[in-house]
Formats: structure tokens, sequence, C-alpha cells
């Protein structure tokens, strides 16, 4: 079992990063556990979307420029893969098609209008948030806290939630799919208690952070229960506009506080 776990997590790692992979593993029976390594894949985002937010302040970079790079970044990291989820999402529920339509649509590869317009606002509405919140200051645990939570709460949906009939997850239905996914479940649950103790250690204002976690939660959460019931079920897709949603309410929530 610990070295089926340990595949998860380069699964993870080759998956959902565009970082080079140092171990390139993969088996198709084993999502379920790389799902469980959600979390981690966030840390890592968010220590380096942190950590080169930091370093561009103090290498003194023109204002807009920093702004843009630190609204990149994080999408940068993951290839994007999120926002892909995200438009095929915004295609199909804004298409106000019948439900069987609309999941014809998620699986269409070609990026229709409401895909395309969603995207610029969600690109405008991150920038904004992200200049605005860097002229008032950003919390270093804020940026990294946002990805873990958003990726673990999605992550927590997939695996918990009904799939929809095409999904990727919805392979395997046995009783070592279902031990494998509370198995996931644990993982994830153990990953967000050390992650969040070690936020709440290195935090220097608790509250505004705590309150950050807890909107960058909320706003995952609600997304990926309102696209499931108007898409009939849980997707990559869906957990991919879920991730989205909540790093940009987190990001609004951490300018105002």
């Amino acid at each position: 079992d610990l070295m089926k776990i340990i595949t998860g997590l380069f699964m993870a790692w080759g998956n959902f990063l565009s970082l080079p992979c140092p171990v390139k593993k993969w088996d198709n029976d084993l999502k379920n556990y790389m799902l469980g390594f959600l979390p981690t894949v966030g840390m890592i985002i968010g220590v380096l979307w942190a950590g080169l937010c930091v370093a561009m302040v103090w290498l003194g970079f023109p204002y807009l420029v920093l702004s843009f790079l630190v609204t990149f970044i994080p999408f940068a990291l993951c290839g994007f893969m999120h926002l892909d989820g995200f438009m095929d999402c915004c295609d199909a529920m804004m298409s106000r098609k019948p439900l069987k339509e609309k999941q014809a649509i998620l699986k269409d590869p070609h990026c229709g209008a409401f895909a395309a317009v969603s995207l610029v606002f969600m690109l405008l509405g991150c920038y904004s948030c992200i200049s605005t919140a860097i002229s008032t200051g950003i919390d270093f645990i804020d940026l990294c806290m946002i990805p873990i939570i958003s990726r673990s709460i999605a992550g927590l949906n997939v695996l918990l939630r009904k799939p929809m009939d095409h999904s990727q997850y919805a392979e395997g239905a046995g009783a070592d799919d279902k031990v494998q996914k509370r198995k996931a479940v644990i993982i994830i649950l153990i990953q967000l208690i050390v992650y969040c103790t070690a936020g709440a250690f290195l935090s220097s204002y608790l509250l505004p952070s705590a309150i950050v976690v807890a909107v960058t939660a909320a706003a995952t959460y609600l997304s990926a229960v309102i696209a499931k019931r108007r898409l009939g079920g849980m997707s990559g897709d869906i957990a991919g506009y879920a991730i989205t949603w909540g790093e940009f309410f987190g990001i609004f929530a951490m300018l105002i506080l």
C-alpha cells in the first residue's frame, strides 16, 4: 500500500503540476490516490507563488509587471489545467441546454463563446484583485494556503460525490475502489491538518488568514455543488471550475482584509 500511495503522489505531481516530475510513475488504477495528494500539489504551488511574489517585490519589479506575474504564476504552475475545466463548465452551464446536451458540450474539445467570455472576465477579476491586494499588502501565508484549500475541497468533492458517467473517475465501482477512495480522503484530511496547523503557526495575522481560508473553502465547495447539480455529476472539469472560483474568492477576501 505504501508504494501505491507514493505512486499516487508522483502521479499527482506529473498530472497537476507543470514542473518537471522527479519520478515518472503512472498506474491507471490509482487515480484516487492521485487525488489524495492535491493538497500537496497546492502546497508546492502556494509556496512558489508566495516565494516568487516576495522575491519580485524585493527586486523592485514595476507595479504593473508584478501584478501581471503574480496573477500568471499560479495558472502557469498547474499548466492552465483548471482554467480549462472552468471554461468547459462555463460553456456547458451557460448554454442552458438540456442535461445531455450540456454533458456533450462539456466533452467537446472546442472552445465556445461562453468559455471565452468567462475566461476574459475571470482573468480581469483575478488581475484586479491581485493588483489591489499588492497595493495594500499581501500576507505570504495567505498565498500559500489558497491553493492548498481550493485543491483539498475540490479533491474531496470528486472522491465523495457521485461521478458523471463519462468522468475518468467513474471507472471502477468495486469494493477495492471504495476502500481506495476512503484512504484517499484520509490522506487529504491528514495533509489539511498539517498544512493548516503550519499556516496558523507561521501567520502574522491569524484571524484574517483564517477568514481567507474559510472563504476559499466555502467558494470552492459551493461552486462544486452548483456545477455538479447542473451537469449531473462530479468530474475533473468541475473540480477545475471549483478550484478557479475558490482561488478567485480567496484572493478577493485577501484584498479586503
